[in-house]
């Protein structure tokens, strides 16, 4: 007689099971509008339905699910109106947390993070030649990211975190557009200037700038993001 082996108990924490399906929700391993099958990403995690259930319920109110009583749970759609809402949102912690770590902040702490990036792009090659964009945009929101945290309010902080997860997948493609990686070191630039001088009006027009995505290059970022999802390759920007 074969007897099963047992699931583990921290395979079958919620907790795990949650960032691991996080991770996948992030970069789309769920279709947009695709139903998810509760007993098949459960025989794939090797966990039981109940904390894969949990999980999803989290990240429905994450705003990577959708729920649909008595049907299940769906992923997130794309579309060019979602993805500006988005970074509209962005645009408004970003600003808030640039005016209070101006406020708050020591002259150490902002030199501390004005260095996450200028580290970046003293190593980088000029933004021109620059192919893979995934350490950029890492670096990218490790420096916001930084902002916020000397801003010295963790409410905003953990907003701005959580909707970093909704974005990550977009946030490389928008770094990939000619029209935004020709501007994106100096923009970073222009922001760090303003944080060392304190200049919260200056710096909240930049990240505005920064931040803020126009209509047609949503739209952009829409398409690229549905062509690398259902072809699995990226097209010509």
């Amino acid at each position: 007689m074969i007897v099963p082996k047992k699931k583990s108990r921290s395979a079958d924490s919620v907790e795990k099971v949650y960032e691991k399906v996080k991770l996948l929700a992030i970069d789309y391993h769920f279709r947009p509008g695709e139903r998810v099958n509760e007993v098949e990403l459960a025989g794939q995690l090797g966990v039981s339905r109940t904390p894969v259930r949990e999980a999803l319920n989290r990240l429905s109110k994450d705003g990577f699910m959708s729920f649909v009583p008595n049907r299940g749970f769906y992923a997130r759609d794309i579309t060019p109106e979602g993805v500006r809402e988005l970074y509209e949102v962005r645009m408004v912690i970003e600003q808030a947390t640039f005016r209070f770590a101006c406020q708050r902040a020591t002259d150490e702490e902002i030199a501390a993070t004005a260095a996450i990036w200028e580290n970046v792009s003293e190593t980088q090659p000029d933004a021109s030649e620059i192919t893979d964009w995934s350490e950029i945009a890492k670096a990218d929101e490790h420096f916001h990211m930084e902002i916020a945290r000397i801003s010295r309010n963790a409410r905003l902080y953990e907003m701005l975190d959580s909707l970093n997860s909704l974005i990550r997948f977009f946030r490389r493609i928008d770094l990939e557009t000619p029209g935004r990686r020709i501007n994106a070191y100096e923009e970073h630039v222009g922001i760090i200037a303003a944080l060392r001088h304190r200049d919260i009006e200056k710096g909240a027009q930049l990240i505005e700038r920064h931040v803020s995505l126009s209509s047609e290059n949503a739209v952009e970022v829409t398409k690229e993001g549905l062509a690398r999802i259902y072809f699995g390759k990226k097209q010509a920007l």
